[in-house]
């Protein structure tokens, strides 16, 4: 996808960190922009920012864990611009402790906003997506604990797998229609995750103090800088999105105790027969 002008861009999390940059790079680019956040001040202070420099935009208060919320920022979408060419289902959320210590309400929360909103996303918005017969694609946030995993953010870690897994499977059944797909595994990126509880819902649990000690990595990048690689992966249609080629080993480890565990099965004799 390269036509860009008079296009409309979806943007979940839109109000700050990576989801605002790229709702701000796509505005350069000449499109109009649908901000959303489960922060209504902080998308519609997005969102007003773009109007003042002349790009369609409104804000729209959305709780991606929630299916009705999201069907609802479609309606809205589609309903005022006409129809969506960009959706990037960018919101997330974390919490940390191991495995065994997380809560029901712990898990509940981020597999509901980081695989169930992905998920929530793409069922509202990609067959009025391919109905239209227009250009488009979906961009959904993983991360690099998405790719191999990392201690302490367990259900982070089973959400953002998920969310590759999903972004692979669309990218396969939509290699022949209009609609392309990527994923985006970014690692240390100057954002507020590391404090998303502090907009975490009532109903699983509310609101926590933000001040956790958890901060970004010293090799931590602007969110700019992560806009500019999803627009470059828009126009040529990359599958995958990175950000820190300081992860590669920790990809290539996992691969290898995979190719490895072939290895031994293949030294056993075992073919699968």
């Amino acid at each position: 996808m390269n036509n860009f002008e008079g296009k409309t861009a979806v943007v979940t999390g839109g109000g700050g960190g990576i989801g605002e940059s790229m709702c701000r790079l796509f505005a350069a680019q000449g499109m109009n922009v649908v901000v959303s956040d489960i922060d209504t001040t902080a998308a519609e202070k997005v969102a007003a920012d773009l109007v003042a420099n002349g790009t369609k935009s409104f804000a729209v208060t959305t709780d991606v864990s929630d299916r009705d919320s999201v069907k609802a920022l479609a309606d809205k979408a589609f309903g005022e611009m006409g129809n969506v060419n960009i959706l990037c289902n960018n919101a997330g959320v974390v919490s940390f402790a191991p495995v065994h210590e997380q809560s029901e309400k712990d898990w509940d929360w981020v597999v509901g906003v980081d695989l169930h909103g992905v998920l929530y996303g793409v069922q509202a918005f990609l067959p009025r997506m391919l109905a239209s017969g227009e250009d488009g694609h979906i961009v959904n946030t993983s991360s690099s604990a998405g790719l191999y995993a990392f201690p302490g953010i367990g259900p982070y870690v089973v959400s953002k797998y998920g969310v590759v897994a999903l972004s692979e499977t669309m990218y396969e059944e939509l290699a022949s229609t209009k609609i392309s797909v990527s994923v985006l595994c970014p690692s240390g990126v100057q954002t507020q995750i590391m404090h998303s509880q502090r907009n975490r819902p009532d109903r699983f649990g509310g609101a926590e103090d933000p001040g956790l000690g958890q901060s970004a990595p010293d090799e931590s990048i602007s969110p700019a800088v992560v806009a500019g690689r999803v627009l470059e992966a828009i126009q040529n249609n990359y599958l995958y999105i990175l950000t820190h080629t300081e992860i590669r080993e920790g990809v290539e480890n996992r691969f290898k105790a995979i190719l490895d565990a072939f290895d031994r099965l293949e030294a056993s004799g075992g073919t699968g027969t």
